[in-house]
This record gives structure tokens, sequence and C-alpha cells, in this order.
């Protein structure tokens, strides 16, 4: 059996937001006269030879949500970096960045939004948990670009407007940013197309975040959390919901397929079995975050519940494994034959990669739904530096109940971002 180190005393959440909203759900009118109302469906790419670091995605993870990088997780990082060619490094690597050391397609999947008139395509990466759409440019520093298969050329773009005196800038956790100017153009998606929409170019990123040459940019999907431009500007959801039949997306992310889909205004039931269930996002969220009710292990006897406090989980295709809180990832790992707390690369579970199948993991909501996660997907990868050692797919972090339900949750089930009703529905879908 693995190592024990369940408690379930978790502490109470503290999780403040600092900004005020551009997007107001409740005031997005189901019907504009004089506007076509339509639907779209965006087709994922998924990258065929996508092999994860699964150390790095978990430093990504904690980066993303503001949470400290163990410093011996770095540590090992740069070790694996060594050992598998050297990063390439920027200004930025003096201030604890995390090495990137995953490979050069490590970017599961994108998805190809147009900008500009005549349209360029760029692949992109489709997040709910971040508001603004930045891309690289031809704005953006030489030693970026040239790294870059794709930037927008803004000069070729006829309808490009440069919004003066305005900025973005987007700080992480561990000091990396990216900054720049913003514009007013036209984005595509699909079959839509969205005037005016607030575009921010990209003039310099820190290292860790151009690693991927194949991601031209981000496309933010957060609910109501406002873009980080000075001043504010509204954000590109905003502005593409009035232009739907319905003001919400849907999210139907597949376990090693390339059949993945995002839809706007529509939901597709072909891609579910079984009934949509809601749980309305709490109040005052800014991300799509709501509660969840209680955690379940195959094989264990009972289900367990927060002693103290109600746990809290933010729902985001930008992010890749589960984060929960430690004592839930010990207990899930307390059924995993040889599973090792693994503290020489800052606290990560990893096991023999010959084990059985992990355990189903289950988690409830107060809709009555209980998302099911195979324990197929709950085995994320193989360690970067022995591929006898496997990692899985839910970590922990101590964010006092908090949690992050990424990709490793979303292949499980489907999903619906209801904006006009401030709501996420979850259904089981074939595995």
């Amino acid at each position: 059996m693995g190592t024990t180190r369940f408690t379930l005393a978790l502490g109470a959440l503290v999780f403040v937001s600092l900004f005020g909203s551009l997007l107001d759900a409740a005031s997005i009118p189901s019907s504009v006269k004089g506007l076509d109302y339509r639907s779209l469906i965006i087709y994922l790419k998924r990258n065929p030879d996508y092999s994860p670091n699964g150390p790095a995605e978990y430093a990504r993870a904690l980066r993303k949500w503001g949470a400290k990088v163990p410093e011996q997780l770095i540590k090992s990082l740069a070790a694996m970096a060594g050992a598998h060619g050297h990063p390439s490094k920027g200004e930025e690597g003096e201030l604890g960045d995390v090495p990137a050391v995953s490979i050069r397609n490590d970017r599961e999947y994108l998805s190809p939004v147009g900008f500009g008139t005549p349209v360029q395509w760029l692949n992109l990466d489709l997040d709910t948990g971040s508001a603004d759409v930045w891309i690289y440019t031809t704005d953006t520093h030489p030693y970026v670009a040239q790294s870059r298969d794709h930037v927008f050329r803004i000069n070729e773009s006829s309808t490009a407007e440069k919004v003066h005196n305005t900025t973005w800038w987007i700080t992480y956790g561990d000091g990396s940013s990216a900054y720049g100017g913003v514009y007013r153009d036209v984005v595509t998606l699909a079959n839509i197309t969205v005037h005016n929409a607030t575009v921010e170019s990209a003039i310099s990123v820190s290292n860790s975040l151009i690693q991927d040459p194949y991601m031209d940019g981000i496309f933010g999907l957060a609910y109501r959390l406002p873009v980080q431009t000075s001043p504010k500007q509204p954000t590109v959801l905003s502005s593409l919901l009035p232009l739907l039949n319905e003001p919400l997306f849907t999210v139907d992310l597949r376990w090693r397929s390339p059949d993945g889909v995002y839809t706007f205004g529509y939901i597709d039931h072909e891609r579910h079995s079984g009934h949509i269930k809601y749980t309305s996002l709490l109040p005052g969220a800014q991300f799509w975050e709501l509660e969840y009710t209680g955690i379940h292990v195959e094989g264990q006897d009972r289900w367990y519940k927060s002693t103290q406090i109600p746990w809290r989980a933010i729902v985001d295709t930008g992010t890749t494994l589960i984060l929960m809180p430690q004592d839930v990832s010990d207990l899930y790992f307390s059924d995993v034959p040889n599973a090792m707390f693994n503290e020489s690369i800052g606290g990560v579970w990893t096991y023999p990669c010959n084990n059985p199948v992990l355990p189903d993991f289950e988690i409830s909501f107060d809709s009555g739904f209980i998302a099911r996660i195979p324990g197929k997907y709950m085995n994320y990868t193989n360690m970067p530096d022995n591929p006898k050692v496997c990692m899985g797919g839910l970590q922990g972090w101590d964010d006092s109940g908090r949690a992050i339900f990424g990709d490793v949750f979303l292949k499980a089930v489907y999903t619906v971002f209801d904006v006009g009703q401030g709501r996420v529905g979850f259904a089981p879908k074939k595995f």
C-alpha cells in the first residue's frame, strides 16, 4: 500500500477577487434586434505526438494559480533539462522561472482562431481559467518572435486599429509575465465573426511561456474575470455571447482521441449520455468556480466530505492536471500499491508503471451528479527521467480546500459553461 498522509483536516478557504466585472451575465439579452443568432463548433487539433512532462505540468499549474513552486521541484526540472538538452534562457531566468523541459510538442489541444481581414489563422489554447485573448504578433520582440511558427501580421489586416494609451500585463505566480499593446480587430471562430474585439498583442513574454512554438496565444473564456488591460476593455467572450443562439459554450475533451470539440451557442446532445445536471457558481465568482460535496475512491467503503468548510473548485481547460487539497490526493494514492509521495521532486505522487490500473475516482456535486474518472485517466504519464515510474493526474496542493479541475477531469465528463445562468452543467459520456 502507498504511504498514507490523509487527515481531511482542511483549513479555511480565502480567495479574494481583486477586480470588478465587465460582463454582467444576468444582463445578456436572449435576443437583440437585427443580429443573426448562430452557433458554432470548433474541432480541437490534438497533437498526435503529445508526450506530457508531468512535473513540468505540475509546476505550470501551480504557477498559473499563484501557488509557490517548491524549490526541490525547480531543481528537479533543471536537472531533467540538463539530461534532455538545455532550454533556451531569457532574461527572466534569474527570477525563479521554472525551466521548460517538456518536448517542443508539449501542448495537447489547440484550436484554430482567425484574426484580422483577410483572416489569418492561429492556433490558440482555449482557456476557461483566464479572460484575455493575447497572441504573438509582428509587435513581439524578435527574440521571442523568431521561435514562433506563426505570428499575426498586424499591417496586413485592414481592420486592425490600435487602442492608444492602453496596455496589458499578466503576471503569474512566480513573477513571470507577459505584456504588450491592445488592438481592435475582427476575431473569427468557425462561422461567426466578432467585430471590434479586444486583441492583445504580446510585446514581451517570459521565457517559461514561450517554449511551445506551436501555441500562438491564449483565448480566455473565464466567467466574469475582466481582461488585464489598463484601462479596462471588454472581453472577447462578452462580445461573442450576443451573437450566439444561447449564451453558453460546451467542452468535450477526449482521452487520447482527436474527436474533442468546443461548441458555442448550443449543446450537442449526441456527445453525452444521461441528463445534464447543473451546479450554480459561487456568489461573486469570476472564474468557473463551484462547490463539490464529496469524493470517493473505488474500492473504499465510504465517501468523504470536508470536515470544516465547503470544498470549492475552479473548472479550467487551461490546466492539465487535477489539483486538490493535499489530504485528498493522499487518500487516493493510499490505495495505489507502492505509491510514493516523492519529496525529492517537490512532493509529487509517483508509483511503478507496472502497477495494475489505478482505481476510479469519483467527485459528487449538490446537483446529484457524480463525476467518475476512470483509473486509466488518472495514470497521467511516465516520469521523463525514469520511464518505469509514473505520475498521477491528481496531485495535491495546500490552498485551503480549493481544487482545480483540469483536463484529466474534463476528459471524463461533458461540460456546459452556461454564462447566461451562471452555472456549470455536467453529464456522463461514453468512455
